[in-house]
């Protein structure tokens, strides 16, 4: 038994989406009892508490899954923000479609200026946009107007989920990351995505969608 294959079989809902990283391209940098530590490009997700800095020093982001290694790396100086959330894991078959008002389509590189406009998050750069378009992104569309968008994060989560103010509260969201999951378990990826704490409205949304919510935080680093 590998020790990826052994941190997964430990807790399923917790660690399975090392396993996904790691399908995904990611490489092993560290593995021993003590913990996990996987890379692809300049993502880092690590389980367990090893928190050697030399493991995290050329990393854009880091996932971890411990409070003491987020303060460790915190205090080193390695990473400056945290960004505390939920992991949310949808275990069941496809979702069937329940809207024929809404149209989805995936979208192409003639949309990504839409995209860019209306994607409020810092790290919405044309570059990072155009590879998230070329890997998987859908938009919403009612009376032949983008409502809204979602996709799949570089690393491989659920997420780039934004819906225009004006379409709001008419259940966008929900048939997008419904159409996403789909995806995810048509491609053989696990249907996963992190939630920040406060975001009570997306929270709402995965109950909705019946994912299960691990209740123990995991946090980002920037």
């Amino acid at each position: 038994m590998t020790e990826l294959t052994r941190w997964v079989q430990e807790d399923p809902l917790r660690y399975q989406f090392l396993q996904d990283f790691h399908e995904r391209g990611a490489s092993i940098l560290y593995s021993a009892t003590d913990g996990i530590v996987l890379k692809r490009h300049r993502i880092i997700y690590a389980a367990g508490t090893v928190s050697d800095p030399a493991l995290f020093s050329d990393t854009f982001i880091a996932l971890v899954c411990e409070l003491s290694v987020r303060d460790a790396l915190l205090q080193g100086g390695i990473f400056r923000e945290c960004f505390p959330c939920y992991q949310a894991v949808y275990t069941n078959g496809s979702i069937p479609r329940k809207r024929s008002d809404i149209l989805i389509r995936q979208l192409t590189l003639e949309d990504m200026p839409f995209v860019l406009q209306n994607y409020h998050h810092p790290g919405a750069n044309r570059e990072h946009i155009e590879a998230r378009i070329r890997e998987y992104m859908i938009g919403a569309f009612i009376d032949g107007c983008c409502a809204g968008f979602a996709g799949i994060h570089e690393e491989g989560s659920i997420g780039l989920i934004e819906v225009l103010p004006e379409y709001r509260r008419r259940g966008i969201a929900e048939a997008l990351e419904s159409q996403v999951i789909n995806w995810c378990i048509q491609n053989g990826r696990l249907p996963y995505c992190h939630v920040l704490t406060d975001n009570t409205m997306s929270l709402a949304l995965q109950r909705k969608l019946n994912l299960t919510l691990d209740p123990k935080p995991l946090y980002w680093l920037s």
